[in-house]
């Protein structure tokens, strides 16, 4: 019977594995680092499974915290992803000379959280995570209120549905996240420095139009009669009700949209079908399938990565954790990184588990981030 490697390697890590688990795993190990290191002789393949072979059994013997339930991610690119006593384990393209013993940092940077402003029609600024539950404002016959699990509700009187004109804004630092219900029920999930400008009520207008710098996920309520569209630099996405992600960050080459559910149209003639993710740079698209669910990981409280380069990597970290990344030196080759791990964890969780698998180094001073190499 055919067995999921992700338990087998559960159980092997938690010393639960029976001799032919054991086994198997060590076989698979192998075949992975076949298929992902052509190049290497056979006897290079034995030593590189044989030191992740020798690695897993190093952590099988290390006590798990009871408040962790740590899983493996196993990407479609045939990465491997450990289970460790203080996190996910990373696999990665350009492997280090010997696995690493964790660095204790003299410094630590804490996770991102709730928080987030929102401007008023009126220019009147609140900020959403010190702002007490209950009703925040009301303009013309709009009523904006915080909920109990700090979510941002829109409800429209019926001297509202005349407002016309009327804008908010909402915009996360670096460091935040928020959810929001907008006036047609609408969800949208802000992550970190982003911005979403939208209408006070959607009652009175043609269509349902917002304007996003950023990323956000996207879960349209169902209109037929008011297409729902989000309008950022050079791209317009349009949709009657779906879920979806966009990141349309200044500092990013290209604007990425992702489909989970249902369809859109992009700048008028480009559909998307779920599973497939546009990339749009220099006016040109370009669409690929992917797991559409890594694209809402931040959403869902994770960074999850697939055969992505540390650069990338390091740019989201730096939006949520508020750091500075400066690099001391050219990377001669940038290393790719498969793998999962909590955004509630502090940054050195992250950095360690890239150091692992790598041969980048980090140091951490105040909130900057230095990175060289060995």
């Amino acid at each position: 019977m055919k067995k999921d490697i992700k338990e087998v390697l559960d159980k092997v890590s938690s010393g639960k594995a029976t001799a032919e688990e054991e086994t198997m795993a060590r076989l698979w190990l192998h075949q992975l680092h076949q298929n992902d290191e052509a190049g290497l002789s056979e006897q290079e393949l034995n030593e590189v499974s044989d030191e992740m072979w020798a690695s897993l059994e190093a952590h099988r013997k290390q006590p798990t915290p009871k408040s962790k339930k740590l899983w493996p991610y196993i990407a479609a690119a045939a990465s491997v992803v450990l289970v460790a006593g203080i996190g996910l384990y990373f696999y990665s393209n350009q492997p280090s000379d010997q696995v690493q013993g964790l660095q204790q940092y003299a410094n630590d940077v804490a996770a991102g959280s709730n928080k987030a402003y929102l401007t008023l029609a009126s220019g009147k600024k609140i900020l959403l995570s010190t702002a007490t539950n209950g009703m925040l404002a009301e303009e013309g016959g709009v009523k904006i209120s915080k909920t109990a699990d700090g979510q941002l509700v829109y409800t429209i009187a019926d001297e509202g549905k005349k407002s016309t004109g009327k804008y908010n804004r909402i915009e996360t630092p670096i460091g935040g996240q928020y959810e929001l219900q907008l006036p047609d029920g609408t969800r949208v999930w802000l992550n970190a420095a982003s911005s979403l400008k939208y209408p006070a009520s959607f009652y009175a207008q043609k269509e349902r139009s917002v304007e996003l710098t950023g990323e956000a996920y996207f879960e349209v309520a169902k209109d037929k009669t008011k297409p729902f569209l989000v309008k950022s630099k050079g791209q317009e996405v349009e949709v009657l009700g779906t879920h979806f992600d966009v990141n349309a960050y200044p500092d990013e080459q290209s604007i990425k949209t992702t489909l989970i559910e249902g369809s859109v149209k992009l700048n008028g003639h480009l559909t998307l079908k779920p599973g497939q993710q546009s990339e749009l740079s220099d006016g040109k698209f370009k669409v690929k399938e992917v797991n559409a669910n890594d694209a809402a990981d931040w959403k869902n409280g994770e960074f999850v990565f697939s055969n992505e380069p540390l650069t990338s990597i390091l740019k989201k970290a730096a939006r949520w954790y508020g750091v500075e990344i400066v690099y001391e030196q050219n990377l001669a080759k940038v290393p790719t990184f498969t793998g999962s791990v909590s955004r509630a964890e502090n940054i050195s969780s992250v950095l360690n588990m890239l150091e692992e698998t790598s041969n980048v180094r980090f140091s951490i001073a105040g909130k900057q981030i230095r990175v060289t190499t060995k």
